[in-house]
């Protein structure tokens, strides 16, 4: 064990360039775009999505899918996270703190994931293999053994 090389953390843009993997053909929806620019501004340290990122790509297209009916013509997570990595501004191993901010905003489909005056009630669970779970996934991976 002593002759162990230590594995290097999972970064927010691993992270998301998981997801487009697992779950890449999902139409993006409000609550992946608030998970998106949650973890974007987690990984750039920004306290707002920038208006050229993901995060900025992911509300677009979720604005632009609400309006369309057939699924294969909305744009998918594959098509906004599958290269985050090179998109992102910068990057930064996943912790569990990132994983919580990003989960809060999964679930109210806001980006603070405490929007008080929110409409529509927040949902129940995370997306299967989304966003919220690619990352609490990571930061249980990154988080040193006790």
């Amino acid at each position: 064990m002593a002759n162990e090389e230590p594995r290097a953390a999972i970064t927010i843009g691993e992270a998301l360039e998981v997801v487009a993997t697992i779950v890449g053909n999902k139409p993006v929806d409000d609550s992946d775009a608030a998970a998106i620019q949650a973890a974007e501004m987690r990984a750039t340290g920004a306290t707002s999505p920038p208006i050229d990122g993901i995060g900025f790509q992911a509300q677009s297209a979720a604005m632009v899918n609400a309006r369309r009916i057939y699924d294969e013509e909305k744009t998918t997570l594959a098509e906004v996270i599958g290269d985050a990595t090179e998109k992102l501004e910068s990057d930064k191993p996943v912790t569990v703190r990132d994983a919580e901010k990003v989960r809060a905003a999964e679930l109210q489909g806001d980006v603070d994931g405490l929007e008080s005056d929110h409409t529509d009630a927040p949902k129940e669970s995370v997306t299967p293999g989304g966003v919220a779970e690619a990352l609490a996934t990571a930061a249980n991976i990154n988080q040193p053994p006790s």
